[in-house]
């Protein structure tokens, strides 16, 4: 008999991760899952994928030697007032040396001030809770871009917007990013800074206790090769015109 566990996998709720306001971006969140995993691997077959309220499209993907290999859960018109524990119509093995990328599409264009990553509701979160089997230690996986990098980003653009953006140690990184006037270029190069820059890694076992290994300043996961994106499956129309309107009597007689 086999008995299944349950596992977290995405972005890391801490600060380094941020929406711009007035933009719909994607947080990639990659977790390698070569030390947490038997040797002969598990077996996903349920899901809930999750953010906060400007999440509007959630995917999580399994990528293996550098490609894209197959889709474990998607939600093109995710609702953050809609989450379910989805079951999945295949299971999907995840092996030693796999990395799950999921990625989350948010619209922030009614808010002033950037979205930052964190527990709290007007914060946000990309994760997907997998359910799989065998049970094995592995509770909780998750990244964020490095700390030391997301300072430099800060440090450069304060060079570009005449010394207004906060840099000083004692901000926290919520404050600095109230402080980014978001025009075009700082956008774009907080944008370059996701595509290259090193992640801080966190898998913990279900004792709470870190998974042994150098988790600081990973590269991101190469993908070299991307899934096509699927054929809608909508019924053709036949051309047909829409139908008039129905009259319908309700009084039965003559007045």
């Amino acid at each position: 008999m086999n008995v299944s566990g349950f596992e977290g996998s995405g972005e890391d709720e801490g600060l380094g991760k941020k929406v711009a306001p007035e933009r719909e971006w994607g947080a990639v969140a990659a977790t390698s899952l070569l030390p947490a995993l038997p040797p002969s691997g598990i077996h996903i077959f349920a899901s809930q994928l999750h953010t906060h309220l400007t999440g509007r499209k959630v995917v999580t993907v399994l990528a293996r030697d550098g490609r894209e290999w197959e889709i474990v859960n998607q939600d093109n018109h995710y609702s953050p007032h809609f989450q379910e524990i989805r079951m999945l119509k295949k299971m999907v093995s995840v092996h030693r040396g796999d990395v799950l990328i999921t990625s989350c599409t948010y619209n922030t264009e009614d808010r002033e001030l950037a979205t930052v990553g964190g527990f709290g509701i007007l914060e946000e979160m990309c994760v997907n809770y997998v359910h799989y089997y065998p049970q094995t230690q592995l509770e909780l996986c998750k990244s964020a871009v490095n700390a030391g990098f997301l300072q430099k980003y800060f440090h450069l653009i304060n060079r570009f917007n005449n010394e207004e953006v906060c840099t000083c140690p004692q901000a926290s990184v919520s404050q600095q990013f109230a402080s980014v006037p978001w025009n075009s270029f700082n956008r774009e190069v907080l944008k370059a800074l996701y595509d290259f820059a090193p992640i801080s890694m966190h898998c913990n076992k279900s004792s709470a206790v870190r998974f042994p290994g150098e988790w600081n300043l990973q590269p991101l996961p190469k993908v070299i090769s991307t899934l096509e994106e699927p054929t809608p499956r909508c019924p053709t129309s036949q051309g047909r015109s829409p139908a008039g309107p129905t009259i319908i009597s309700i009084g039965g007689g003559k007045g």
